[in-house]
């Protein structure tokens, strides 16, 4: 019979392989001390059982997938010894280095089955991502596969899904309890097949074309020579990458279905090398190195560090980018000053741990235009790439848009100053308009939209060799679609919601918005005004027509690596709602009634630091947590801040916080000011708020009237409650306020988190 002990460590690793969440530091830190009590001391077994429960106890999902495949386990009297990990397996799969921190086991005390359990056990657990490490250990797959035949079904299948499959929120059997089930057996069903058993690598390398050697570190290029840029995929690493982040298999894990390769699209980039094809495609296996592609690449900068990115994606989703930079001389033989060492090197810039399935792909809307936005680390322009998918795989354009920050930041702030006078002249103790103020105002908005959407997309002004030089994109952009935006390095934060597509000749009192908007479709067809650039048509604002994600999945020294991209929120019944409010508004009780009354919810409020700093100390598994307050920019260092009754909360304050919020709250950032910042400053608080693990943010782009910011929230909130992805709720929402209401500023609010992202568990009341 297998022990307790064997019993116990199987089911925490077939646990932690299950996980969507990553682990805190914390646990990861406490299971390492649980591995080194292991190989140290694995006779007390009852005393290292208490610190293993006391790490599972701590986080709500690895506790339910810990009890429900012990209890499995448990009813199997002999685990057979072929389904255990054996010791070539942990050799070739989980091997000990110099460096690695592995404890060594005597292998005469125990019996050969418990041997092996341990060692695997003691080396995942001092992995640097011991969920990561699971998901690699072929052992593991196969006794998935086996607990799934121990329920006496016909050879072959498995039961789908168990029957005492934990419940997320009850004790009765809900949709969500069957799909979680359906998601861990149909992983166990291929992951033989489909899952590789080692890490791979997006490779990026530099060779001569005469010959396919790599270009040595410390060879500079040349200007005007031809080089060619490989890539492949691959479980060796090549080339001069700094970051080691391996290429994101998992997110691709469960879409293969019969195909034997999938095709990636792979972009090269660049304003210091000429790249004559930009677009490739490239085939890649289940597992193993892919086939290599070149791209052409010449050096047109006269001397310097030149930079290449290269992205790639599945249908339309980035999966990773790179940054490739090498020394470029004007001719052979030319002097490479010290300071602009080293020559040559690669890192990962972004990068997904987002899974797709093949029923998310089905479920989620295809990202048809995919924008990456990335700051120039050398003169601090900012470049604007796009991925336009509007005519298929097969037809691919790539555009390229380059902006200085003074013009990137007029058009902005333009923007911003305009819906700054809105707010306060137009709609500060307006919740509900009239037409006369709507044409005041939205033709003021389509005239600013208009600035910036001319200088940010990349109409007349694409690939030179390309027919199309972007016209096309606005006619083909279909109403209610997601556009994905990647903000890349050096993050930059665009009002994305204010672009505006149509011409528009704005003259005060003679240009209106068209009256036919309120009946009408965003996709107005017939529309008689459609060549009067006097009329204004609100569907021609991309914050009235699309969906727009803004994914905080860059790679940085500031931020975990890599990130993960969450979409549902974890959270139990009732959903528990951090409410930090400024008392001083005079709504905020009414709103919080109301949003009580809206479903299962439990409201912690803080009106106080002190109050606040308790919360979030005591309570780890916040859901939303929600600012109703004041915020600005501190006029010394120029940084942003919240405020609540009695202080401000800054990046210092949430750095000293230390905060760990298990269930990876969305954080909404509702009141005056709390958007009303420059591209540089507002990401700060982003950051803040995804190192405690927000799963993202909404933001402001401008001060919010407390009369609107409470008709807002009141409108959205509940659609979230009932389970309604965010981002399509944003977009309703708009919609709604816009037509029931009269009242543009629905475009005021941004989203920083997947468009899918919703609750686990829907918490809101059914009218």
């Amino acid at each position: 019979m297998n022990s307790s002990m064997t019993k116990a460590l199987l089911a925490l690793l077939l646990a932690l392989r299950q996980l969507q969440i990553p682990l805190t530091s914390e646990e990861k830190e406490a299971l390492k001390t649980v591995a080194a009590q292991l190989a140290l001391d694995r006779d007390d077994w009852e005393w290292i059982e208490q610190g293993l429960r006391a790490v599972v106890q701590g986080n709500t999902e690895l506790k339910r997938y810990f009890e429900f495949f012990q209890a499995r386990l448990e009813k199997v009297e002999q685990i057979p010894t072929e389904v255990l990990p054996s010791w070539e397996e942990l050799e070739r799969e989980l091997p000990t280095t110099p460096t690695s921190e592995t404890f060594a086991i005597d292998e005469e005390e125990l019996d050969f089955a418990s041997n092996e359990t341990l060692n695997a056990t003691t080396r995942i657990l001092s992995a640097v991502d011991p969920i990561q490490t699971t998901k690699q250990f072929l052992a593991l797959q196969r006794l998935e596969g086996f607990l799934g035949k121990s329920d006496n079904l016909p050879a072959g299948e498995l039961p789908k899904p168990y029957p005492d499959l934990p419940s997320l929120a009850s004790e009765e059997p809900t949709d969500e309890r069957l799909r979680v089930g359906e998601t861990i057996f149909t992983e166990i069903k291929g992951a033989t097949q489909k899952t590789p058993t080692t890490s791979r690598y997006f490779n990026t390398y530099l060779c001569k074309p005469d010959r396919p050697t790599v270009i040595l570190n410390n060879e500079p290029l040349i200007q005007g020579q031809t080089y060619i840029l490989h890539i492949d995929i691959s479980p060796e690493r090549k080339g001069t990458d700094e970051t080691n982040v391996p290429f994101p298999d998992e997110a691709i894990a469960q879409i293969w279905e019969k195909e034997e390769t999938l095709s990636v699209d792979v972009v090269v980039s660049s304003h210091d090398f000429i790249v004559p094809w930009q677009v490739k495609k490239l085939k890649l296996p289940r597992q193993g190195t892919s086939e290599g592609i070149g791209f052409m690449v010449i050096p047109k900068l006269g001397s310097g560090r030149g930079l290449l990115q290269v992205e790639l994606f599945y249908r339309g989703y980035l999966l990773q980018a790179k940054q490739v930079e090498a020394i470029i001389i004007s001719h052979q033989g030319a002097e490479v000053p010290g300071s602009m060492l080293p020559i040559q090197r690669t890192r990962v810039t972004f990068t997904t741990t987002d899974q797709l399935t093949t029923e998310q792909l089905k479920l989620t809307p295809e990202r048809f235009l995919t924008i990456d936005v990335e700051r120039n680390q050398r003169d601090g322009s900012i470049d604007f790439r796009f991925l336009d998918r509007t005519q298929g795989n097969q037809e691919l354009a790539f555009y390229d848009t380059i902006l200085q920050p003074a013009a990137l930041g007029k058009a902005v702030a333009g923007v911003r100053k305009q819906l700054n006078l809105a707010a306060r002249e137009g709609y500060e103790w307006v919740d509900k308009g009239e037409m006369d103020l709507l044409n005041n105002w939205l033709p003021r908005f389509a005239q600013v939209g208009r600035y910036l959407y001319r200088a940010i997309l990349p109409q007349n002004q694409g690939n030179p060799a390309s027919d199309d030089q972007g016209e096309k994109l606005p006619a083909t952009l279909e109403p209610g679609i997601t556009i994905q935006v990647n903000p890349i390095i050096g993050q930059v934060t665009i009002p994305w919601a204010l672009l505006y597509e149509r011409n528009v000749k704005y003259e005060s009192g003679k240009t209106r918005v068209c009256e036919y908007f309120l009946t009408s479709k965003e996709d107005c067809l017939t529309c008689p005004h459609a060549d009067d650039d006097y009329i204004v048509c609100p569907y021609s604002f991309w914050g009235y027509r699309y969906a727009i994600e803004q994914l905080p999945c860059w790679v940085t020294g500031e931020l975990p690596q890599p990130t993960a991209l969450v979409k549902k929120i974890a959270n139990d019944q009732p959903l528990l709602l951090n409410f930090n409010v400024w008392e001083n508004f005079s709504l905020w009780r009414d709103h919080l009634l109301g949003l009580q009354a809206a479903g299962q919810i439990q409201v912690l409020i803080a009106s106080k630091i002190a109050k606040l700093e308790q919360l979030w100390r005591d309570r780890t598994t916040l859901d939303l947590v929600y600012f109703y307050c004041h915020g600005g920019i501190d006029e010394i260092f120029e940084q942003p801040y919240l405020e609540i009754s009695d202080g401000r909360i800054d990046s210092n304050f949430l750095e000293a916080s230390q905060l760990k919020w298990s269930h990876n709250p969305l954080v909404f950032l509702n009141g005056c000011a709390t958007g009303d910042y420059t591209p540089e400053s507002y990401m700060s608080l982003i950051d803040d708020f995804r190192v405690a693990g927000a799963c993202g943010v909404i933001g402001t782009e401008c001060p919010v009237p407390e009369m609107f910011a409470e008709s807002y929230a009141a409108a959205l909130l509940p659609r979230l409650f009932k389970g309604e992805p965010l981002g399509q709720a944003m977009l309703r929402v708009r919609q709604e306020l816009l037509r029931e209401k009269l009242n543009p500023l629905g475009l005021v609010y941004s989203l920083y988190a997947a468009h899918e992202i919703v609750l686990s568990h829907a918490v809101g009341l059914i009218n």
